[in-house]
Parts: structure tokens; C-alpha cells; sequence
């Protein structure tokens, strides 16, 4: 058995059956303006031994007592190489930074029993004085949000590849960290995922957008402009527009620490302004506030950047080249090592 010491990826290893007995099986829903997409719904198979037992996938009964719920942080998955983020909640409510976690994918259309591929996720740290959400209502009248659930210490990440859309299973099985992993002691959920021949957003490959966005000039008052407690000026002195005519690398994010669904803007914009202020002179960057008026929080209005971009969910960061191309996309959250590493690559040091 594969170790979950080596997150990379590993054989498609068929796992074991669990003994008969409560799986969890979950559904996706999509909450609010933000995209985030939740792991919700629990419910209770009986899975008998032998060919004539019930599909595995097939939704049953309600499960309240289910130990760990997994949330999806992805909002826009589609062919080719994908990120997905998720947290864990326990049964207490709390974010679970201390399992380990095993991630299959079946292609459910092709053979809903052997997975493609199997690995365990990485744990990854956010920032430990990542302010919370204010409570805010969107203009469109939206409930009000306070998105209470969502806060924790980080993020569980797994690379994934989908080789072609439709509707695809994931396999978490679920274990406490610090001991030998066993997938017949391990909770088992499933969790059924719409795979999109074309994503929404701009990948990697795509040329950057060049649409305006505002800055100091348009706003002067940094707390109309962007809702992050701590801001960094640097990042709202270049439109989009005219920071790709410049010529040099762009690091772009979109994100709404004050307001954020997924509860991941503020560790991951403090991430862009770290890696950014140690490359201030080999890129520009930008933070586009998700909401052209921060201070309003009663009547949220969408940017017309975070528009344009047609972004189904935040926060997002894009690398854009000098060239203008986006050579990388994160959804959801990024990591220091992760964007540090793909900036140094790209600016070559």
C-alpha cells in the first residue's frame, strides 16, 4: 500500500471494498455569487458483497451521523490538468487540518469500479491572521452572507487530470494523519462531479484580457477600492489594460478578502503580496477588488473586470507573461511555494 508520505501521483490502484456497511455519497451544489461549491447531502448505501449489489454511486438515504464532509473549493473543472482544493469538516463543525486523504477518480460513464487514478492530497497552510467575512448582501438581492462555515487553518490540494467531460466520481477516503493509511479503517465518501469540455475561465495557454480595471488614479481612497484590511498599494497603480501594453509579467489576482464565499481571498491575496514584493522589479501586479463598491456592503455590486473575465468563482490568480499569455491559473487558493515557484520560473531566478 502507497504511503501518503509521496503525494505524487501513483498507480490508478484499485482500492479494497469496505466491509458492508454506511458509505457516504454526496452532491455538489453551488453557493451564491462566489462559486464555492459544497459537498452536501449525506446519504446511506447498503453495499452487500457480490455482483448483485447495489451500484455504490446510487443515492439511498439521508446519513446525519456522517464523520467528514468534504467542500470543494472548484468551481470550474474541465479537460485536461486540473487543481482541486478541498477542506474537511468534522462532525463538530471544525476544519480538519490532520487527515489523510486519498483522492480517486472514476470515470463513472466508462467503468464506475476501477479508478483512473488514485493519490494522496497535500495539507497546505493559510496565513493564521486571515481576517474573517463581514456580513454582506449582494445589490441583485442575494441573501445575506456571513459564510461562517468556511474559515480554517488551510487547504487539502490534489492534482487531477480528466482526460474527457461528463459526469466523473471522487473517492475521498479519509483517515486520521500520524498512522499506517488503511482504506478498510478509512471513511469512505463519494462524491459525484460534472467534468466541462471547456472551462469557464481563462487557462493556461489563453491571452490575457485586456480590459480596464480600476486604480488609485480612478479611487484615491484605498478602502473604496479594495476590501482587504491590510492593502498594498503597489497593487492598484496599473489597469489591466495597461499593464499588458507594458510588456513585462503580470501577476493578476481576483479576490474580495471582506466578502470572500470560499473564505480563501485573504491568505491567498497575502500570498500575491508577499511573492510580488520580493519580484516588484521583474513584474507587475494587480489585485482587482471582486466588488466595485467595497465600502457598500449592504448592495454589492460585481466589478466590471471580474465580469469580463467571466469568472465563476473567486478568489482567482493568473501569471501572465510579457507576451501577454497566461502561463499559469490557480482557482480557489494558491500557495507561496506554488506561485514562488512559478514566478522565479518564469522571470528566470
Amino acid at each position: 500500500m502507497t504511503q501518503p508520505t509521496d503525494p505524487s501521483p501513483g498507480p490508478a490502484d484499485r482500492p479494497r471494498r469496505r466491509r458492508p456497511g454506511a458509505l457516504a455519497l454526496i452532491l455538489a451544489v453551488t453557493l451564491g455569487m462566489g462559486g464555492f461549491t459544497v459537498l452536501v447531502g449525506l446519504f446511506l448505501i447498503d453495499w452487500p458483497d457480490g455482483d448483485g449489489g447495489l451500484d455504490r454511486w446510487t443515492l439511498i438515504q439521508l446519513d446525519p451521523n456522517a464523520p467528514f464532509l468534504p467542500t470543494l473549493a472548484n468551481a470550474d473543472v474541465g479537460v485536461g490538468p486540473n487543481r482541486l482544493s478541498f477542506t474537511v469538516q468534522d462532525q463538530r463543525g471544525r476544519i480538519r487540518p490532520d487527515l489523510t486523504v486519498r483522492v480517486a477518480l472514476y470515470d463513472l460513464a466508462a467503468d464506475p469500479e476501477q479508478p483512473v487514478l488514485a493519490q494522496f492530497a497535500q495539507f497546505i497552510s493559510f496565513a493564521a491572521e486571515s481576517p474573517l467575512p463581514v456580513q454582506h448582501q449582494h445589490a441583485a438581492g442575494a441573501s445575506l452572507s456571513d459564510n461562517a462555515r468556511y474559515v480554517g487553518a488551510g487547504i487539502y490540494v490534489v492534482p487531477a487530470y480528466f482526460p474527457r467531460g461528463g459526469t466523473w466520481g471522487i473517492e475521498f477516503a479519509i483517515a486520521p494523519a500520524g498512522e499506517s493509511f488503511d482504506e478498510d479503517e478509512a471513511e469512505i465518501v463519494l462524491f459525484r462531479l460534472a467534468v466541462r469540455e471547456a472551462r469557464a475561465a481563462p487557462v493556461a495557454g489563453d491571452a490575457a484580457l485586456a480590459t480596464p480595471s480600476r486604480t488609485l488614479l480612478d479611487e484615491p481612497d484605498l478602502a473604496r477600492l479594495t476590501s482587504d484590511p491590510r492593502p498594498e498599494p503597489g497593487l492598484y497603480q496599473l489597469s489591466i489594460d495597461d499593464a499588458l501594453a507594458n510588456g513585462r509579467p503580470l501577476l493578476l489576482v481576483f479576490a474580495t478578502p471582506a466578502f470572500c464565499h470560499s473564505r480563501t481571498c485573504a491568505p491567498t491575496l497575502d500570498v500575491v503580496k508577499a511573492v510580488w514584493r520580493d519580484h516588484a522589479t521583474d513584474l507587475d501586479a494587480i489585485h482587482v477588488e471582486v466588488f466595485e463598491n467595497p465600502h457598500e456592503p449592504s448592495a454589492l455590486v460585481e466589478s466590471a473586470a471580474f465580469l469580463a473575465w467571466d469568472l465563476p468563482s473567486e478568489p482567482w490568480v493568473f501569471l501572465i507573461d510579457a507576451a501577454g499569455v497566461i502561463v499559469a491559473a490557480y482557482e480557489g487558493s494558491v500557495t507561496d511555494r506554488e506561485l514562488r515557484g512559478d514566478v522565479e520560473k518564469l522571470v528566470g531566478r
